[in-house]
């Protein structure tokens, strides 16, 4: 069995993905904190979870995978981790509602064992939009920000060996707030409970994606471009940064 290797800053254990983010962010998902990455739909948030939960299967670890968005996809991932029992070692919770997922993440520590390595949310905010009005969302929205990320900070603090990794999506014109791309857990609400925020990104060259460091709490700075493709999240070729280069001087 594989076994995981440690940040040289902290000593802290990595979850890895196997994939570019490994090397933008230190190597892997750190262990005892909260990763948060944000960004627009399809741009590999669900895809990079499910590499990490794949991979820590293979090394005989446990993920536990709390869908609150319906977004994971068996298939999917039998594209990514193909004639293996990788599925075997996710325990898969799907809340019905924000009562339903704040009562989950209150009693964490009663579904990890001493294999866990890697709790994901995805995606946090989801379930407080549902059948709410704009009157009600916000005021519902803090009941994710105020009991559900203190209490996954607290099992940061208790169970120094688990990775949190908390995915949100940008949603776009909100009713009641102007503007595009408005989130508002990628603001301090969330980002002060997380120690590495990542937000994932379009380019102008419609494979090529980019994430970037928001905030790391060994202070990473950086960005990297990826794809999406059957295997997962993958390096671009030279001929797509090539192209992407070209865009970025036509648009200049």
């Amino acid at each position: 069995m594989l076994s995981l290797p440690r940040v040289r800053n902290n000593g802290a254990l990595l979850v890895h993905t196997q994939s570019p983010i490994d090397d933008l962010i230190g190597g892997g998902l750190p262990t005892g904190v909260i990763s948060h990455i944000y960004g627009e739909a399809a741009t590999g948030k669900t895809t990079l979870a499910m590499q990490a939960a794949g991979n820590l299967s293979r090394e005989g670890y446990q993920t536990l995978y709390i869908d609150g968005d319906n977004r994971f996809s068996f298939k999917r991932f039998s594209q990514i981790f193909p004639d293996d029992d990788s599925l075997e070692r996710i325990t898969l919770i799907v809340p019905k509602s924000l009562d339903e997922q704040t009562e989950i993440i209150s009693v964490l520590d009663a579904y990890v064992s001493n294999r866990t390595r890697l709790i994901v949310v995805d995606t946090i905010a989801s379930q407080y939009r549902r059948g709410l009005s704009p009157d009600t969302q916000f005021s519902r929205y803090r009941e994710v920000v105020e009991k559900q990320l203190p209490e996954m900070l607290g099992l940061c603090r208790r169970r120094k060996n688990i990775a949190v990794l908390i995915l949100n999506q940008v949603v776009s014109n909100v009713e009641g707030i102007e503007g595009e791309n408005i989130l508002p857990s990628t603001g301090m609400e969330l980002n002060k409970f997380s120690q590495v925020t990542l937000r994932f990104s379009t380019t102008a060259v419609k494979p090529v994606l980019k994430a970037e460091i928001i905030s790391h709490y060994l202070d990473i700075r950086g960005e990297i471009f990826y794809q999406i493709t059957g295997r997962g999240i993958s390096p671009v070729s030279p001929n797509l940064l090539k192209a992407l280069k070209g865009a970025g001087s036509r648009a200049s």
